[in-house]
């Protein structure tokens, strides 16, 4: 999620200033090598980014011959260089954020849930239930830090485990009744793990899984 906002937040703001930094260049050179006026053009550039910039270049230099020592020539140049290095940010960002969307990665459930409620915000997986029997599980996308930060805590009237699975890795505990505890995640490693909530006619259930 992080590079998500970053990658949006570093592409958002080289736009803003590849098309400030190329109207500016637009407006110099236009005064010199097109037949019409300036403003125009700098008003196609920044209403119509890119097509008003790729218009001036393909129609608008109508007068041939001229040299024109725009001083906006080398902004313009390394703008345009970190437009695009941001545009492979904002890439990575977007895939990053499909990958480890807010609702898990994959989800399911199975068994009889009665006034449940199932949800993942901000890095914290909520369940509720009035009453539970069977089981519900989340895949997680996990880092080291997130590792090192996972935590369970909550309230439940009947059998209640937690089940952590990774490939051939797999560890059961159990978090019957009130239980407030960092869980010791060192057997598994960063990335995908299923993490597992089975309930033995459970009743009044509120379990938080935490990993930040």
């Amino acid at each position: 999620m992080a590079l998500f906002i970053v990658g949006t937040s570093v592409f958002s703001l080289a736009v803003i200033g590849l098309v400030i930094i190329l109207a500016l260049w637009t407006f110099n050179d236009a005064k010199v090598r097109s037949c019409q006026p300036p403003v125009l053009w700098v008003l196609l550039v920044m209403l119509v980014f890119p097509v008003g910039i790729i218009l001036y270049l393909l129609i608008g230099r109508t007068k041939k011959g001229i040299t024109n020592g725009n001083r906006f020539k080398i902004p313009a140049v390394v703008m345009s260089v970190i437009f695009f290095l941001s545009a492979v940010l904002f890439v990575m960002g977007i895939i990053h954020f499909v990958q480890s969307d807010f609702s898990g990665l994959s989800s399911g459930r199975n068994g009889t849930f009665i006034s449940s409620s199932n949800s993942i915000n901000n890095r914290e997986w909520n369940f509720r239930a009035r009453s539970v029997n069977g089981w519900v599980y989340r895949t997680l996308d996990l880092n080291a830090r997130q590792l090192n930060a996972f935590h369970v805590s909550g309230y439940s009237n009947g059998n209640v485990s937690l089940r952590l699975e990774q490939g051939e890795r797999m560890e059961a505990i159990d978090i019957t009744g009130s239980f407030h505890s960092s869980i010791d995640m060192s057997a598994f490693e960063p990335g995908r793990i299923r993490v597992t909530l089975e309930f033995d006619n459970a009743h009044d259930v509120d379990i938080i899984v935490r990993w930040r």
